[in-house]
């Protein structure tokens, strides 16, 4: 076997997706939405945990924390009692809330860019994780939320071993040093292919058309939310959000992809199929 292979074969990344993937397939296929909701949400408690000191740096501010951390788990809250709606409506309470908090604060140098991280940190993480709520409630929804993980898991796959032989030019030296062009060109491919796979195998009912579409633009979308991610850390001047997970750094690291993707497969398959 090639040295380079049997490196990647045995790497941290590997063994951690070994374990992982086979545990995600028995959870969507068997498991009640109450118990998918509860260790999503246990999820996004350590992914807003880890997430905190890339945004806010060492900022010590109770009252915004505990606020943005309060909304954060209501907008969950409504997701998944309400669906789209009750999101939409807690999203535009946080938005007030966080207005009347600036409003507080006065003319603070600090208190517009604050204010304008605990938006962004808002609609990243609890907003955009609460789409995989959305499409679980859709008709396929176990598919629809296998197809987030599949398209950029699968497309990331794709990706790191195709730029790890054969990348050659930087997608984007300054955030993501690692990153190449054919990685990227690479990850597109493998997010289609895993699209069409649901497709031909029976378990997605949408057109070829459809599925090659849902899956360039949601993997598309989740190379970006790497990237973004990346940015976040260099900003920073940290290596990984964290390290609960062997070979990929924290849950960050893992889902940043995902919160960008789900949205994107929900309002899609909202379009183009419903």
């Amino acid at each position: 076997m090639n040295e380079s292979l049997k490196k990647i074969l045995c790497s941290h990344r590997v063994k951690t997706a070994a374990v992982t993937l086979p545990l995600i397939v028995v959870l969507l296929a068997v498991a009640p939405k109450w118990l998918f909701s509860l260790l999503l949400a246990g999820i996004m408690g350590l992914v807003i945990y880890e997430s905190w000191p890339l945004l806010f740096g060492e900022e010590d501010s109770s009252l915004l924390q505990g606020l943005v951390w309060g909304l954060s788990f209501l907008l969950f809250f409504a997701a998944h009692i309400g669906g789209i709606v009750a999101l939409s409506g807690v999203l535009s309470l946080a938005v007030l809330v966080l207005v009347l908090l600036l409003f507080e604060a006065g003319l603070e140098a600090e208190s517009l860019p604050r204010f304008a991280l605990a938006i962004l940190f808002i609609l990243y993480l609890p907003f955009f994780m609460s789409h995989l709520l959305l499409l679980w409630d859709l008709p396929e929804g176990r598919t629809l939320v296998a197809m987030v993980f599949m398209v950029t898991w699968g497309g990331d796959a794709f990706s790191f071993y195709c730029g790890t032989y054969w990348g050659k030019r930087k997608l984007s030296p300054n955030i993501s040093p690692n990153k190449t062009v054919e990685g990227f060109l690479a990850g597109l491919f493998g997010g289609t292919f895993f699209a069409l796979l649901l497709t031909w195998i029976g378990l997605l009912n949408v057109d070829w058309n459809i599925a090659v579409v849902l899956g360039l633009a949601a993997n598309f979308s989740g190379q970006m939310g790497d990237l973004f991610e990346s940015f976040l850390k260099r900003s920073q001047g940290v290596k990984d959000s964290g390290n609960l997970i062997p070979g990929h750094g924290g849950f960050l690291d893992r889902v940043d992809s995902v919160l960008f993707a789900a949205p994107v497969i929900y309002y899609g398959y909202r379009l183009w199929v419903m």
